[in-house]
C-alpha cells in the first residue's frame, strides 16, 4: 500500500551515504518532477534498486560506466524517480537498500557515491546522488572559470579566498595570494592575467585546504578527480 504523503518538517534530518561512510544531511523538501528522461548525457533516473540479482547488477554496472563516460566522469542519479520524471519515492529501507547498490556499482568502477540532496516524493523519500571516477594524475577533469568584472569589484579577493580557504583581513590579505607583480600589491589592481587553481577530490572536498601549508600545483592535481581552473581578468 503506499504511503501517505506528508510534507517533511522543516529542518528534518535524513541520512546520506557514502562509500564506507553514513553522514547526516537535511532534507531540502518536497521533489520536483523532472523532465523525461534521456538516453544520452549522465544523468540516470531509477526508481528503486533494491536487491538485484548478479545478472541485472552486472548490467547495471554497465550502464553506470556509459552515464560516467558521458559525463566525463561524473554521473547523476535520480532515486525514486520513474523514467518520466514523476518523483514517485521509497520507503527509508528501500531507499536505503537502493543506495547500497549504487554504491557496490560504483566500487566496481572505482568511483565515490555522495548524495547531494533528498526530498519527498509522493510515496517516500527521492535523493539526487553523484557518482565521480576516482581519477588519477593523468586523467582528473579540469574546468576553467574565467572571472571578469568592473575594477575593484572583488574578483582576485574572491579567488584568493576560495583557492587558500582564508577570509581577507579586510586590507587586501587574500588578493595578496593572486597578484604576481609588486605594483599590482602597491595599487591593490591586477594589470597582467593570472591562474590559480583549486582541486577537488572524489568526495568533494577542497584538495587546497587538506594541509597546514599551501599545496604546490602538482600535489593539488595528484590528489584530484577535478580541477577548477581560475583565470583572473584585469578590470
Amino acid at each position: 500500500m503506499a504511503q501517505e504523503w506528508e510534507e517533511p518538517v522543516e529542518g528534518e534530518e535524513v541520512e546520506e551515504l557514502r562509500v564506507g561512510k553514513t553522514v547526516s544531511c537535511e532534507m531540502v523538501g518536497l521533489a520536483e518532477a523532472l523532465q523525461q528522461e534521456v538516453e544520452e548525457g549522465n544523468c540516470e533516473y531509477k526508481w528503486k534498486l533494491c536487491d538485484p540479482t548478479p545478472e541485472r547488477l552486472d548490467k547495471l554496472v554497465s550502464q553506470l560506466k556509459w552515464r560516467i563516460e558521458e559525463g566525463l566522469g561524473e554521473a547523476v542519479y535520480e532515486i525514486g524517480f520513474e523514467d518520466d520524471g514523476t518523483p514517485r519515492g521509497l520507503s527509508d529501507e528501500e531507499m536505503e537498500k537502493s543506495l547500497d547498490t549504487l554504491k557496490q556499482m560504483a566500487a566496481k568502477l572505482d568511483s565515490h557515491v555522495t548524495v547531494v540532496r533528498t526530498s519527498m516524493g509522493k510515496e517516500g523519500k527521492c535523493a539526487e546522488v553523484l557518482v565521480r571516477h576516482i581519477a588519477d594524475m593523468r586523467h582528473f577533469m579540469e574546468l576553467r572559470i574565467a572571472v571578469i568584472g568592473n575594477v575593484d569589484a572583488g574578483k582576485s579577493t574572491l579567488i584568493g579566498v576560495l583557492t587558500k580557504g582564508k577570509l581577507d583581513n579586510g586590507r587586501g590579505s587574500a588578493r595578496m595570494n593572486v597578484f604576481r607583480y609588486r605594483h599590482e600589491a602597491e595599487n591593490g589592481r591586477t594589470s597582467a592575467i593570472s591562474l590559480q587553481i583549486m582541486g577537488l577530490d572524489a568526495k568533494g572536498d577542497v584538495v587546497n585546504y587538506s594541509s597546514l601549508r599551501d599545496p604546490s600545483w602538482s600535489e593539488i592535481a595528484e590528489k584530484s578527480s577535478k580541477i577548477l581552473t581560475f583565470v583572473d581578468l584585469a578590470g
